[in-house]
């Protein structure tokens, strides 16, 4: 029986401590890409797909829901062992290994509707009032293009309300994110927004966690995560 059990755990491309041991992955609230309701159930467009590739590896997995730089932050500590979903930076590349696309994004800039300003024009970055949420890709890259970031509340859905009160000439948020709080708040009338870039939405795993694992499990989790993933139009 321990020999067929070790046979199984090799042909899905995982070993037996980590069969013992769920994968603890962490997530922020952030919908479409990850809800999770109040009876517990877990849902989005980036759980489904991550849920879908380990249980094709038979790797058993436990999301948590926790605020995004905190998310990362226990990662990069050894207190778990990978979050999504993440767009790419080398920051983040230094310490774990980004698996994916898992999801589509948009980097978009959010203005309010009666702003004349152009996020495109020559000179926005030296005026403009701008923000991003605590933790995020988006943030870093901000400060690092020397932005004049004046905001970064902890939540992806706080920027909306920065905006509309004036504490920011404009905002930089996830597309499908911010599309469907604009949406629910009713908000459309008052709100535009102008293409920043692409940047699609994966899965980080610590290099920790990758170094116990056989040689085939990355091809193999990248190669699931391709199947699992919706046909685009």
């Amino acid at each position: 029986m321990k020999r067929w059990l070790r046979w199984l755990a090799v042909g899905c491309g995982i070993n037996l401590a980590q069969a013992a041991q769920p994968l603890h992955l962490l997530t922020q609230a952030q919908d479409p890409y990850a809800v999770q309701l109040a009876s517990g159930a877990q849902g989005g467009l980036a759980v489904t797909v991550v849920r879908c590739a380990l249980d094709s590896l038979a790797l058993p997995a436990q999301v948590q829901f926790v605020a995004w730089a905190r998310a990362q932050r226990r990662v990069d500590s050894g207190e778990a062992d990978g979050y999504f979903p993440a767009s790419r930076n080398p920051q983040r590349d230094a310490l774990s290994q980004w698996f994916g696309p898992v999801a589509p994004q948009q980097w978009r800039w959010y203005l309010r509707r009666d702003s004349r300003m152009d996020p495109l024009a020559p000179g926005f970055r030296e005026y403009a009032r701008v923000g991003a949420y605590a933790g995020s890709n988006m943030l870093a890259w901000l400060q690092a293009q020397h932005y004049q970031v004046t905001v970064s509340p902890p939540e992806h859905d706080q920027m909306l309300d920065v905006l509309l009160a004036g504490r920011a000439d404009a905002v930089l948020a996830a597309d499908l994110a911010m599309d469907k709080l604009v949406a629910q708040r009713g908000a459309a009338n008052r709100v535009r927004s102008v293409l920043a870039q692409d940047k699609p939405l994966g899965l980080y795993l610590s290099h920790r966690f990758l170094a116990q694992q056989p040689p085939a499990f990355a091809a193999r989790l990248q190669q699931a995560l391709a199947s699992c993933r919706p046909a685009t139009p």
